[in-house]
């Protein structure tokens, strides 16, 4: 009877897998995430900081797979802002570096509160280089101008264009070094009117054309990428740039590069009282007929970013809602949700569903390199005391009725998560 109760208590051990499954999964390299610590995300609406003036603004680095602790954790402190476009870090796709741009300076230690942050925080003016090669490790290298309040950044492969308030020097393109150091630096004419400003820019999967989108006349345009000896000389406009709602920022090319997708918040940046709509223009891209908006669907509240999955057939928004108002208006602290979508061959997404979940003003959203699970950026939690941001993981299944899952597990990072990249 011994023997007998012994071979089953090891058949039923063998049953069992030798390492138990992480509680996150995500198929990368890598990710860097970037806080802002200067203000609590309650400031977009009251203005009030509410904010540790001890803390730092910081990137962190996340090395996968995930380990208990914070071994293959990193920080580097590194002033960013919050208070732009979620297109204020860019990582090339072999990782090594991270860009960050200093949309808006630190405030004196005496402010508490503006009336509008949006519009009082002290404008920034460099571009930052981070070493992240050893991803428990980054090492923040050096920054430099790049023009006053830089909006947005995007990276093809070692190229970099930037955008700025400074009037006749908009665009900034940067050649960068295999050490972050600009070979070229170059101010180009961006062809638009002086009371606009470019709030946010895309790169096509080509590297041929870059996408932007205006503030003041709410419209999206096209450059065309002209090159010399392949090497980046200036960028010409093609056709007229088209209206595109009432509050257009965020936007992304499909996969495939034939659609280009544009958030319209129809408000200011974590202000807003309704739904948005994901609009999908076509470009003319020989400027031989007029732009087109080709689709429009609804989005949530305050949506702030969305990414397309590897294969473009999924879209995932992420929506702030209400859970920035101040902690002692009834519902703060909830309402953020991601949107999954169906991404037709038209470019036109379908909604699938809403998927709701705890956490203040999440604005940023990736898929990893297959596809197969979302990372999610939360400035912060309804948690007192100093208080933490985060990032999320979703599990994605795909397929004609894909569904999202969320994972058993955050990261925790600084406060005030608000952009995040991924490492293939």
């Amino acid at each position: 009877m011994k023997k007998v109760a012994l071979f089953a208590g090891l058949a039923a051990l063998a049953s069992f897998p030798s390492v138990a499954q992480s509680p996150i999964t995500f198929n990368a390299r890598g990710l860097v995430v970037v806080s802002d610590a200067d203000m609590s995300a309650s400031a977009l609406v009251d203005g009030k900081l509410l904010r540790d003036i001890t803390s730092r603004d910081q990137l962190t680095t996340i090395k996968f797979p995930i380990e208990r602790g914070s071994k293959g954790l990193g920080t580097a402190l590194v002033s960013n802002s919050a208070l732009a476009s979620s297109k204020t870090l860019a990582v090339p796709a072999n990782g090594g570096l991270a860009f960050v741009l200093e949309s808006r300076i630190r405030p004196e230690d005496a402010v508490a509160e503006y009336k509008d942050a949006s519009k009082e925080f002290p404008a920034g003016e460099k571009l930052f280089v981070v070493d992240i090669t050893n991803l428990a490790a980054p090492k923040a290298k050096f920054g430099f101008p790049v023009g006053r309040k830089p909006t947005a950044i995007d990276v093809n492969k070692n190229e970099l264009i930037l955008s700025t308030t400074d009037t006749g020097k908009e665009l900034v393109f940067i050649e960068a070094g295999p050490d972050g150091k600009p070979a070229r630096f170059l101010n180009l004419p961006a062809a638009i009117d002086t009371a606009n400003k470019i709030v946010d820019l895309s790169w096509h999967p080509s590297g041929d054309f870059i996408a932007f989108t205006l503030d003041n006349s709410n419209e999206v345009g096209l450059y065309k990428v002209i090159r010399e000896a392949g090497k980046l000389k200036n960028v010409e406009l093609v056709g007229k740039p088209i209206k595109v709602g009432t509050d257009p920022s965020f936007g992304r090319f499909s996969t495939d590069g034939k659609h280009y997708l544009v958030l319209d918040s129809k408000a200011a940046l974590g202000k807003g009282a309704a739904d948005g709509e994901l609009l999908v223009v076509d470009f003319s891209m020989d400027g031989a007929v007029e732009h087109k908006v080709a689709g429009q669907v609804p989005a949530g509240t305050n949506t702030g970013a969305f990414a397309i999955s590897p294969d473009g057939t999924l879209l995932v928004t992420v929506n702030a809602g209400k859970s920035s108002s101040p902690w002692t208006e009834a519902g703060a602290g909830t309402g953020a949700s991601l949107t999954l979508y169906k991404l037709a061959a038209t470019g036109v997404p379908t909604k699938v569903a809403d998927y709701p979940f705890e956490g203040i003003f999440p604005q940023s959203v990736a898929f990893d390199k297959d596809g197969s699970n979302l990372a999610v950026a939360v400035y912060e939690y309804l948690e007192y005391g100093n208080g933490n941001g985060g990032v999320e993981f979703w599990s994605v299944a795909k397929g004609d009725a894909p569904t999202l899952k969320k994972q058993g597990a955050k990261i925790s990072v600084g406060k005030g998560a608000h952009t995040l990249r991924v490492i293939p």
